[in-house]
């Protein structure tokens, strides 16, 4: 038996006694956080690589460093207002913090730390050697933490953080609205829906106009985050920037098969019950959730807009023009990662960003154009 056939089948035996503790069922948002974060055999802890070319899927930072380089403008402004650091939650490979911290140097910018809250041990390892490489007076500022600070000032990024919170998925079908879960039938994993019982998750759905079949995510989990996260920041912004949509488009009526996706070796499927445990699973954002529950945590939401203008904003184009297009070597790569930022059918339409601040009183210039907050 291979390395990879012997793991998947020590995770099935893990989500076997979840389900056994569980009468055989277990909700899917159980089942998600189980098989992305089981402290064994969860995806995000086991080490193996998952970004870039020799992992699942390739994410903004590992295009280009002009994609941190110009947050890294949006975090300047934001530290001129309220000093302190950076929080990045999750990490990756530490590309994106690098690449902002490179930035903010060149541009003599004061940063107090920049904290890494990673849950991963395997990924904290690779962050450490990604780390290891900055220069020494740039690379003292760096602390990893196991848990969010408190009276924390400064800015708070997520990238690609809240579409890997485990989503609930429910089911609309001839019984009405239903929730979905996992059974173990014949030592297979197999779907089986059942009526509702959390209030919350009727709440979500109790408005929606759409006829069955039609089987969509609530990530109830995004609220809880809110709140921590809201409780951590004393003066500062909550930058997240995820793929997803508004509550409209979120549950739009014809999206009736859902957001959910699985990415292995740059392959996306619809099948989260094979492999799991190795491979990602993530679903869309609804950042109506995120606004409405930033609002009930006493944050403000600050902007709202899609990847490409918040990038076109902070700066993108004046750094791409610093290539000389001559030197056909750096020029083209540039160019063609910017293109991939900022096309409308690639990550610019797709991805959002949102801003959630508090004790802040200056217009953020990364939401100067193209805000949509009124369609949340």
């Amino acid at each position: 038996m291979t390395e990879e056939l012997s793991n998947q089948a020590a995770t099935l035996v893990m989500l076997k006694t979840h389900l056994a503790q569980k009468n055989n069922w277990l909700d899917f948002a159980s089942f998600m956080h189980h098989a992305l974060f089981d402290p064994k055999y969860g995806y995000y802890m086991r080490d193996t690589y998952k970004f870039g070319s020799r992992g699942d899927f390739i994410t903004a930072p590992e295009i280009s460093d002009l994609f941190g380089r110009t947050i890294a403008r949006q975090c300047a402004q934001i530290l001129q207002m309220t000093g302190g650091g950076i929080l990045e939650l999750g990490g990756g490979s530490a590309v994106l913090g690098s690449d902002i911290l490179l930035e903010l140097d060149k541009m003599d910018c004061s940063l107090d730390e920049y904290l890494l809250f990673e849950p991963s041990p395997a990924l904290t390892g690779r962050q450490k050697e990604r780390i290891a490489r900055l220069p020494p007076n740039i690379r003292s500022k760096v602390r990893w933490i196991s848990e969010l600070p408190k009276n924390f000032n400064g800015i708070i990024v997520a990238n690609e953080v809240f579409d890997a919170l485990p989503v609930h998925l429910l089911s609309l079908n001839a019984n009405g609205w239903q929730e979905r879960g996992i059974v173990l039938d014949n030592e297979s994993l197999t779907w089986q829906d059942r009526p509702i019982e959390d209030e919350r998750l009727y709440h979500a759905i109790d408005r929606l106009d759409v006829d069955s079949p039609y089987v969509t995510e609530v990530c109830l989990a995004a609220n809880s985050l809110v709140n921590e996260l809201s409780q951590s920041l004393d003066v500062g912004v909550i930058l997240a920037l995820d793929y997803g949509y508004e509550h409209p488009n979120y549950y739009h009526p014809d999206r009736r098969d859902g957001t959910l996706s699985c990415h292995y070796q740059h392959k996306v499927d619809s099948d989260p019950l094979e492999r799991p445990g190795h491979k990602d699973i993530t679903a869309h954002v609804d950042f109506s959730r995120l606004a409405h529950a930033a609002h009930d945590a006493g944050l403000e939401v600050a902007g709202y807009l899609s990847q490409a203008d918040f990038l076109v904003n902070c700066g993108i184009t004046d750094l791409l023009a610093s290539f000389d297009p001559e030197q056909m070597d750096t020029y083209l790569p540039a160019a063609s990662a910017a293109q991939k930022l900022l096309s409308p059918t690639l990550m610019g339409e797709m991805f959002k960003v949102i801003s959630l601040t508090r004790g802040i009183n200056e217009p953020l210039f990364g939401f100067s154009h193209g805000d949509r907050r009124h369609m949340l």
